[in-house]
């Protein structure tokens, strides 16, 4: 027993205990108005992955080689685009870029021409080659895209690609009409 004229002190236990209380209590809190532990918030900050990334994660350089490794094929690695030598994990959206998503053809390549052509049905528009694009459209639509990917809640910038030299003739205009118009 303490005699009476002995002090209490505050510790780090007591701070630990009264901070997983406050977490707690806002966890609850947040389930009975949300149904959800975050308040409904679903980005990229309760992603476990984009967490690792931000505490132990770098910026890597790929090769357009390397860059193809994530192309979804494979259920153990992230799903990586790339626009115009910046990389970006949509991983998130597994349903989209993934083998048989919708968008699947823009996952492991730099596919910054198919970005600003919207010509999706030639193969040769998936590429970083931006000769033969008027440059002002195409650095106005690839900093869209680019800031659309910068600003999003689920996907996040992991790196940039590194390209070898253009070389040969640019692909063939496509006939195209840009969406969304």
């Amino acid at each position: 027993m303490k005699a009476k004229n002995e002090q209490y002190r505050f510790g780090f236990l007591d701070v630990a205990r009264v901070f997983a209380g406050i977490l707690l209590f806002n966890a609850v809190a947040s389930w009975w108005f949300t149904s959800s532990a975050t308040w409904g918030y679903t980005g990229k900050w309760v992603d476990g992955r984009f967490i690792k990334y931000q505490l132990f994660g770098q910026h890597a350089n790929f090769t357009s080689q390397e860059l193809s490794l994530y192309n979804g094929s494979d259920p153990n690695l992230p799903i990586y685009i790339g626009i115009y030598g910046r990389v970006y994990d949509v991983t998130a959206s597994r349903h989209i870029y993934g083998p048989k998503g919708p968008y699947s053809f823009f996952s492991g390549k730099d596919a910054a021409r198919a970005f600003v052509t919207g010509c999706f049905q030639n193969q040769e528009e998936f590429t970083h080659d931006l000769r033969g694009l008027n440059p002002v459209e195409a650095r106005a639509d690839i900093k869209g895209w680019q800031d659309y990917y910068d600003g999003s809640h689920k996907y996040w910038l992991v790196g940039n690609v590194i390209h070898e030299p253009l070389t040969g003739e640019p692909p063939e205009p496509c006939e195209h009409r840009k969406f969304p118009h």
